[in-house]
């Protein structure tokens, strides 16, 4: 076994990589499973029909055996089979979500050859690609029935969201005619075609593509997150703008804003005038930018936040455990906490994590510690 500590990024970097490699993928297809499947049992149409084929072979002869091996290295990475399955969903995820044109088929097909390894405990990441195609068949169809068109081209992905890892959310205004179209006219619709189910938007998830016009007929092409394209479209009918005026209007703290817009100066569409001012930067002359894609942050809710916010809400049962006892140990916090979290999200609580939870509550003047034990702060 591999006995190293990886960082969340580097280890989804490495899933990233792996599960996209054309070694991993042959590999993986030479398994007796996947023999004399076909291109054709590919096809999008009836996908969630499709089971691989069984064959019977003698164990020696199994080319299956170096899959195997390779699945048992990603396992080895992780820790354990539930660690790689949980990252293997973000990832799918995240693919979804940043991809309209999102291939099902061949996801399908990676998904089921992973399957024979893991089992079913790969089912909801199945039901996160049957939201897909029945989210476009839904979209479709309100987009058909809405009473007034939307303010420009629109695809809504609508998912289960029991079934999908922790998405982030953050608070954030869009236009006033996107918000007036999603809350109004297809939340009308979606509720008359799916009447026991509501819609909660996320309004900082998925991308915008933008095609910016400037004077003379000069134009740049950007793929970027819903946020970057509210905070530019602020600057349509605007000479200039503070960067508090941002923050105000789309409802972000002021250094996010400042942040963000600096993503236009580097691209050369905006210019800070002054401090905290910004205006618009004609383009100069010259062939068509090719189109820049923001480096957009991930979808999913870190691992470490979701624990940390799991840990957060054990404060006061914390502080309770104290008060009773006079003081307490790392060893004892942890092997309470373990019986009460749910490990099915972030995985097994550690005593690490219990420390630095409680190292934290130090800092914060709730706690001290001396001889390796916490006690109540008195002062």
């Amino acid at each position: 076994g591999i006995n190293a500590e990886y960082g969340e990024d580097t280890i989804r970097c490495v899933l990233s990589t792996l599960l996209t490699s054309t070694e991993l993928g042959r590999e993986l297809g030479k398994s007796a499973l996947f023999q004399g499947t076909t291109d054709s049992d590919l096809e999008t149409e009836g996908w969630e029909d499709w089971r691989p084929p069984t064959r019977d072979l003698p164990p020696d002869n199994n080319p299956s055996s170096k899959s195997g091996e390779i699945v048992s290295t990603l396992c080895s990475i992780y820790g354990s089979a539930d660690l790689f399955i949980k990252e293997y969903r973000n990832l799918v995820a995240d693919k979804i979500l940043s991809n309209s044109d999102y291939d099902i088929a061949t996801e399908m097909r990676g998904l089921e050859m992973l399957k024979v390894a893991f089992g079913e405990d790969l089912g909801q990441c199945q039901i996160m690609l049957q939201d897909v195609v029945d989210s476009r068949r839904t979209h479709s169809n309100i987009m058909a029935q809405v009473a007034s068109p939307a303010p420009f081209d629109l695809t809504v992905l609508i998912i289960s969201h029991v079934f999908w890892p922790n998405l982030r959310k953050e608070d954030m205004t869009v236009s006033r005619p996107l918000q007036q179209f999603l809350e109004g006219d297809y939340r009308k619709v979606f509720s008359q075609l799916k009447r026991s189910r509501d819609l909660e938007w996320k309004y900082n998830l998925g991308f915008v593509d933008l095609e910016l016009e400037f004077e003379g007929g000069r134009t740049a092409s950007f793929t970027v997150s819903p946020l970057q394209a509210t905070i530019i479209s602020l600057m349509e009918d605007r000479e200039r703008c503070h960067a508090e005026t941002i923050s105000a209007e789309v409802g972000i703290p002021l250094v996010l804003a400042r942040k963000k817009l600096s993503f236009w100066v580097t691209n050369g569409v905006l210019r800070e005038t002054s401090k905290d001012m910004f205006e618009v930067r004609e383009l100069d002359g010259g062939p068509t930018r090719d189109r820049v894609t923001e480096d957009m942050d991930s979808a999913m809710v870190k691992i470490e936040q979701i624990r940390q916010e799991e840990l957060e809400s054990y404060t006061n049962f914390v502080m309770g455990l104290i008060n009773q006892s006079g003081q307490i140990t790392v060893e004892r916090v942890h092997k309470l906490l373990s019986m009460l979290i749910d490990d099915s999200v972030a995985g097994l609580l550690t005593e690490d994590e219990v420390k630095a939870f409680l190292d934290k509550k130090v800092k914060q003047k709730l706690l001290c510690y001396s001889s390796g034990v916490y006690k109540k702060n008195k002062t």
